[in-house]
């Protein structure tokens, strides 16, 4: 019995539940690491306040509004994880440059820190995976993916 074939120039559906498997699976994996990370970041922290504390570290002070725009979760729940960073020392408030009324976040030093150092053991996770892989595969990986995400 062959593949069922959807429209005249689509893939067997066997081989895209394939890639569909697999990527699920690759997915499952890179968020226990994620979490994982979370945890290396602040044990006692929720993992969606690694999240923002990443976010922090990509898009520098900003306010409120955009960090929870930015991570994709409500106002009140991005403000209630920056409360809890904010007591764990974190993050910090201050006056927005840009708008003296309106109030900036921004990661502290060890916050900085922290977030950085959350990174570094999850990319070296990923690095550890890909170590022994050649050149080619690398290449061939990186092409796919880009190729798959242009979809």
């Amino acid at each position: 019995m062959s593949p069922t074939v959807r429209g005249p120039t689509a893939q067997p559906t066997t081989l895209v539940d394939e890639v569909g498997s697999q990527l699920s699976r690759l997915l499952v994996s890179a968020r226990a690491i994620t979490t994982e990370a979370a945890r290396r970041f602040h044990p006692d922290l929720q993992p969606a306040a690694f999240h923002i504390a990443r976010w922090l570290l990509a898009f520098g002070p900003s306010r409120t509004n955009d960090i929870a725009r930015g991570v994709g979760m409500d106002r009140s729940a991005a403000s209630r994880l920056l409360e809890a960073l904010r007591s764990a020392g974190l993050v910090r408030v201050e006056a927005d440059p840009a708008d003296g009324r309106a109030n900036a976040v921004l990661l502290t030093p060890a916050g900085r820190r922290q977030v950085t150092r959350a990174l570094q053991w999850k990319g070296g996770v990923f690095h550890d995976r890909l170590a022994t892989w050649n050149a080619q595969d690398l290449e061939d990986l990186a092409r796919l993916i880009a190729k798959l995400n242009e979809s």
